[in-house]
């Protein structure tokens, strides 16, 4: 009979060892890359933060570019999670306008920093931009699949240009609040909230 579970004190399967390792180099170069920016996190400094050597690196990514992908992908299942969780709500006009307007959780913060790095590079790099490409089309069709279901009465040119509009709004207040960070006010959220609430109503 085979266990599901690796016996006590047994060595973990080779998949969940790699896995493991993986993981780490991909938070260790989240650090890397949000203390020092996209260029300065050398290979070198990755490894040193992840514990490991250059070499060992190179087992799990081939290059650069395929780490950035594992970060992308670990910032777009984030997302996709918040989405999730207030997707059909009732309270999630409310929800979204103070997100916007009082700023996302601290343990966001790192991937909206992230994703400004990588969107930068991904004008001068064409394998990092495929990347960007990717992920915002996966994001996009999880949006559009859950505005489907949350708006069946509206048409589809009026929830895609609802969901742009939408996505507008968000990237927008997060590349503002990593610049010239404004304070929340009441005054905001209300606004926040009375575009995000035409913009979810069936009207």
């Amino acid at each position: 009979m085979k266990h599901s579970k690796t016996a006590k004190g047994a060595r973990p399967p080779k998949e969940l060892r790699d896995e493991t390792r993986r993981d780490e180099i991909v938070t260790a170069a989240r650090e890397c890359v949000v203390r020092r920016g996209f260029h300065a996190a050398s290979m070198a400094e990755i490894a040193a933060t992840a514990r490991m050597s250059v070499g060992q690196i190179y087992r799990y990514f081939i290059n650069k570019e395929a780490i950035i992908h594992a970060i992308v992908e670990r910032i777009v299942s984030n997302r996709l999670r918040m989405l999730n969780e207030t997707a059909g709500r009732p309270d999630q006009p409310e929800t979204m306008a103070e997100l916007l307007a009082f700023g996302f959780p601290e343990e966001f913060r790192d991937d909206d920093i992230l994703m400004l790095e990588v969107t930068a590079e991904s004008t001068r790099n064409g394998v990092v931009a495929e990347i960007v490409k990717r992920a915002d089309e996966r994001l996009h069709a999880e949006a559009v699949t859950s505005f489907e279901r949350d708006h069946p009465g509206l048409s589809a040119e009026t929830r895609a240009a609802r969901l742009e509009l939408l996505a507008v709004l968000f990237e927008g207040t997060l590349l503002r609040r990593m610049t010239v960070r404004p304070v929340g006010t009441a005054a905001l959220r209300e606004l926040y909230l009375a575009i995000i609430g035409k913009l979810l109503s069936e009207e």
